[in-house]
């Protein structure tokens, strides 16, 4: 029997959906779609990552801007066609959504550049992430009013008690909170993530006469030290570093021993996205894109072999030099921790 050339047509388009149902539909089978932070973040991503996998592959990438929940909430809500083939998230959202089944994991024959990943850096990753960037939370100063900077927590803490100088510490609706303050300060007084209290027993013993206050903006710190409202507090070095390098030479950062917590964002291939995403992926996170992006943003960076210049090697954190958090069992803790805060803390 011969068909009519409209019954054709009908039919090769039951036959593409019936080929179609149970494979992975992009729904943007041109361009691998990238989420980025904003502001420099952004400029750095398409500088040291989209230019060169765009030049070496002739594929195309896409940038989308926004923030972490909000992609994963994307995905989540179209699993089988996600929007985004590759997300940035901090670690407690890694261990997240791998439980929730939203992410691939990273191997070796995927991803032979793994292979150049410093080794405590890819734990962070629990094999379905790699760290992008991340910055240490030490303390930022003013050097006209501190000319002597606290070389420990426990002095800063001490001598903030004392009244030497104000002090600004990083408030709970900063996501990295639970994990470099809290954490940290229990760490350094005795206690860890299944004792918190030596930390919020450091928090009240700076607060008890006044001289610290709580800040909840990246901006506000920087306006508070500028200002002349506080003389110290804690702070990201890279951001500390961009304030330094843009007018403000009298602003320095200093990281306290026995070490510094870190905040990491983490790149993840999200499941059914685009498989060109492995490929952006090699070039991500290769020697060379790393070392753009730890140089553009003063940022540590995953790639044990990046090379950082003259300037900016002395101003990153070494892996030495951190206080490594122990994030899932942070993660099981923050709802408490949030509840005391709220009750002790919250300014």
């Amino acid at each position: 029997m011969k068909l009519s050339n409209l019954a054709q047509v009908r039919l090769a388009g039951v036959s593409l959906g019936l080929t179609l149902i149970g494979c992975p539909l992009w729904a943007h089978a041109a361009d691998v779609v990238v989420a980025s932070n904003g502001g420099l973040w952004e400029v750095a991503t398409r500088e040291c990552f989209v230019a060169p996998y765009e030049k070496q592959t002739g594929k195309r990438a896409r940038v989308v801007l926004g923030s972490s929940p909000q992609w994963v909430n994307q995905v989540a809500a179209n699993p089988n066609r996600p929007p985004i083939d590759l997300i940035i998230v901090p670690p407690d959202m890694v261990i997240d959504n791998i439980k929730r089944g939203l992410v691939e994991p990273f191997t070796p024959d995927k991803l032979p550049v793994l292979e150049e990943m410093d080794p405590r850096m890819l734990e962070i990753g629990r094999g379905h992430a790699a760290v992008v960037g991340y910055s240490s939370m030490g303390l930022a100063y003013n050097t006209e009013t501190v000319k002597n900077p606290p070389k420990t927590w426990e002095e800063f803490v001490a001598r903030t008690q004392n009244g030497e100088w104000n002090a600004a510490i990083q408030g709970m609706k900063e996501a990295s909170t639970p994990s470099t303050v809290l954490w940290m300060f229990a760490h350094v007084f005795g206690g860890g993530a299944d004792n918190i209290d030596p930390a919020f027993q450091a928090i009240e013993r700076m607060n008890a006469k006044g001289h610290m206050r709580v800040w909840n903006d990246m901006n506000e710190f920087l306006n508070l030290l500028k200002l002349g409202e506080i003389d110290i507090g804690m702070y990201w070095e890279g951001r500390t570093w961009a304030f330094h390098d843009d007018g403000n030479p009298e602003i320095a950062f200093i990281k306290p021993e026995p070490g510094v917590a870190i905040h990491s964002s983490l790149v993840q291939k999200v499941k059914n996205g685009n498989p060109d995403a492995w490929d952006f992926l090699n070039v991500m996170l290769s020697a060379e894109a790393m070392s753009c992006f730890g140089n553009r943003m003063q940022y540590g960076v995953g790639n044990g072999k990046a090379v950082y210049k003259p300037d900016v090697i002395d101003r990153v954190t070494k892996p030495d030099e951190i206080l490594w958090p122990p994030y899932e069992e942070i993660a099981v803790n923050v709802r408490d921790w949030v509840e005391q805060w709220n009750r002790e803390v919250a300014q």
